[in-house]
């Protein structure tokens, strides 16, 4: 095996995958990745955990066809550190991995590449495509709420549901939950129901980087793949029951208010800057046309701040985490959104444009 690739073109190819690396394997070719060349003049460089395989495409100079897996971290840092320009790659006796550029020299041990997990091949059965800038955003308005508590399993993952050419993207931690419904532009008899890890929507979103172009998902068994431009994802699915969420989302409101995102997130922010271990939320009150937002800790102080806003309804006075408010406001792409509470221990629900709904448990105040 021998090829020459332009030094940006290898490092991109090759970060792509580190994601999928395995950081605990059992198995030593886990640690590595697989690169393969195709045709004369493109490389395939792979890496998975038998949780989460990444596969990603660059151009080259094949010089000799061939195969062989490298240490992945190891191999990622000595790519990163060599200077700009052409590098060369040989393949030698016993897998060794000759790495050159013009003042540059690395060998490194690599593996036989017989032993490397195989990845599915994708059928067209349940397959769909998805805009990657609608995609993108669904993910990023939900993606933060999900659980990382490992034994409410089925929580540790964002459930992604298409039916009737409708798509759904939901999150929970038990806390909160995140909520948006799109229009797909697919037939309606295409019909999807899966829990995807966290993990894979982490590395997904990075691929999502460039926004362009559709992704082609597929399920096959208990496994998704996403296809898009260059690369490849494949994931397990998370097997599980998800929590009924549309009893969650309020129905009734006895407060509500339209202001504006980045004004409500700079005030959540300062007023976060005072609150503690003992004294987590934030305090917000209800009053005909203010909002006031106050935090107090007796180690620290207090802080209090008032926003001009158009209230409906009763007064309320409700306390939130701070940093669940911020979540969602940073996430957020919209001049204004809507607030609307019922009681002071109920759940409170932020609305904005494009069904989007956020769900929010109160915090008992002080």
């Amino acid at each position: 095996m021998h090829f020459r690739v332009e030094k940006e073109d290898f490092l991109k190819a090759v970060s792509t995958t580190l994601g999928a690396v395995s950081q605990k394997a059992s198995l030593p070719i886990l640690n590595n990745m697989l690169i393969q060349t195709a045709g004369l003049d493109e490389l395939i460089v792979s890496a998975t955990d038998l949780e989460l395989g990444i596969q990603t495409r660059c151009s080259v100079k094949v010089e000799e066809e061939g195969t062989v897996t490298i240490p992945a971290k190891k191999f990622f840092e000595i790519i990163r550190e060599l200077g700009p320009g052409e590098i060369e790659v040989m393949v030698a006796k016993n897998n060794a991995v000759n790495i050159k550029t013009a003042r540059s020299f690395f060998k490194v041990t690599g593996l036989e590449s017989e032993d490397f997990p195989k990845f599915p091949e994708p059928t067209s059965e349940q397959s769909l495509e998805i805009e990657q800038k609608i995609l993108k955003q669904c993910l990023a308005l939900t993606a933060f709420a999900v659980s990382r508590d490992e034994a409410r399993y089925a929580l540790n993952g964002v459930l992604f549901i298409v039916k009737n050419d409708t798509g759904r993207f939901i999150a929970t931690d038990g806390k909160r939950l995140a909520f948006i419904e799109r229009k797909l532009n697919m037939p309606n008899e295409v019909e999807l129901e899966v829990i995807i890890p966290a993990k894979t929507i982490g590395e997904l979103m990075k691929a999502l980087s460039s926004g362009e172009g559709n992704v082609r998902i597929v399920r096959v068994q208990n496994q998704i793949i996403f296809q898009l431009n260059h690369t490849t994802l494949t994931s397990r699915l998370i097997e599980g029951r998800f929590p009924s969420y549309e009893q969650v989302i309020p129905k009734t409101q006895k407060t509500r208010t339209q202001i504006n995102r980045e004004d409500l997130l700079a005030a959540i922010r300062r007023a976060a800057l005072l609150t503690s271990q003992e004294n987590q939320s934030v305090k917000l009150d209800f009053i005909k046309d203010r909002l006031l937002i106050s935090s107090r800790s007796p180690n620290l102080g207090e802080a209090k701040e008032e926003l001009e806003v158009n209230i409906t309804g009763d007064d309320l006075t409700i306390g939130f985490n701070p940093n669940y408010l911020i979540d969602v406001l940073k996430n957020l792409d919209v001049n204004e959104i809507s607030i609307s509470l019922s009681d002071p221990d109920k759940p409170g629900l932020i609305e904005s444009k494009d069904n989007y709904q956020y769900v929010l448990m109160p915090m008992q105040l002080a």
